[in-house]
């Protein structure tokens, strides 16, 4: 029966997408035409550069059905967009759909994010939904925006193919009680494990911006480990309130210390809603319950999270980030659930796994 349960997994691992994307509320729709070129250079990411010379490509839709066929490697598109005034006040969210096969987007010139692995080390990611949080620093709020989207496509289709193109907020920032996106403090490699405790001082400490990947703020190739702080007071209306500390997504493992106590590490996450067994650790939610008494109702608490990433886009990536009620955390572990890999998956995975 065992042999037969692991059989049954692969063939519906093949179906299925076993990652919710962000819930998005348009600002700007980007479903349409984009500028269109083959090859890769990396001049192209820029803000200005000069794309007038380009095709114009429908998106979503492979290239392939474009006119060309059989075109298999490096390709880029650009789009430009205006944000409609008084339309955000903060962080906005880019969601791309999928596409195939490898991708790094950037935003007015900065890396944003990336999905799959570029060759040599290629790794397809065609099926993952592509969303990546966007700084308020980035945004021009007086004109044009660009977005730049670099891709690779190892065979078949290849480009833009996912529905729902949009850049705008995401709506489980609502769900907060209170929201600690924002300025962190981060630290590589060399720290001291006293960082984990209050009282520390980071006034050395570099500053980033969370949710963001670390390569989005000019620490590009970095893999292994760093860790964020932050302090805040909580809200005064929280106090008797049984709380879960969300931390979206991360890339890729984490341990999380309030007060200095572990309160969660990515492991604890595994046998959670929030996971199946296909699940990579940085497509996980990450959401640990606050244990009681633990936080300092009356003065300044500190967050340490040690994050540790093994290759490609690393750090708190995606939100929400901060503290939500029990109800509230129950309906987003509802809107979240990894899917079963076919029906009755996790009932069978309890009998011959857990």
């Amino acid at each position: 029966m065992r042999s037969i349960l692991i059989i049954l997994t692969a063939l519906f691992f093949l179906q299925v997408t076993n990652v919710a994307a962000s819930d998005i509320e348009s600002i700007v729709r980007l479903t349409g035409y984009w500028k269109f070129n083959i090859g890769d250079d990396m001049a192209w990411a820029e803000k200005d550069f000069d794309d007038s010379q380009w095709d114009r490509l429908y998106a979503p839709g492979s290239w392939e059905d474009q006119g060309y066929v059989g075109y298999n490697g490096y390709a880029w598109y650009r789009n430009r967009v205006e944000i409609p005034a008084g339309r955000y006040t903060d962080q906005l969210t880019l969601n791309l759909g999928r596409i195939d096969d490898v991708n790094e987007v950037y935003f007015n010139g900065t890396l944003v994010g990336q999905t799959g692995m570029f060759p040599p080390n290629f790794q397809t990611a065609y099926n993952v939904p592509v969303t990546y949080s966007i700084p308020k620093y980035l945004i021009n709020e007086n004109g044009e925006n660009t977005i730049a989207v670099r891709v690779y496509d190892e065979g078949r289709e290849g480009g833009l193919l996912g529905d729902d193109m949009a850049l705008g907020y995401d709506r489980d920032i609502r769900m907060l009680s209170q929201n600690l996106a924002g300025n962190w403090k981060i630290e590589f490699s060399n720290f001291d494990s006293k960082c984990r405790m209050p009282g520390f001082d980071d006034s050395e400490w570099k500053e980033v911006y969370v949710p963001a990947t670390w390569e989005s703020q000019g620490y590009n190739h970095y893999d292994g480990q760093a860790v964020y702080r932050k302090e805040f007071r909580l809200k005064r209306d929280l106090i008797t309130k049984r709380l879960y500390l969300v931390l979206g997504k991360i890339d890729d493992e984490d341990s999380v210390y309030l007060n200095g106590k572990l309160i969660g590490k990515t492991k604890d996450m595994y046998n959670t809603r929030f996971a199946n067994r296909f699940t990579g650790d940085w497509q996980i939610r990450r959401a640990y319950e606050v244990p009681e008494g633990l936080l300092n109702v009356n003065g300044t608490n500190t967050l340490a999270v040690v994050v540790y990433d093994h290759r490609g886009e690393g750090g708190i990536y995606e939100g929400p980030v901060g503290f939500m009620t029990q109800d509230a955390y129950a309906y987003y572990l509802d809107k979240y659930e990894a899917p079963e890999l076919f029906p009755g998956y996790h009932f069978l995975r309890s009998l011959f796994f857990d």
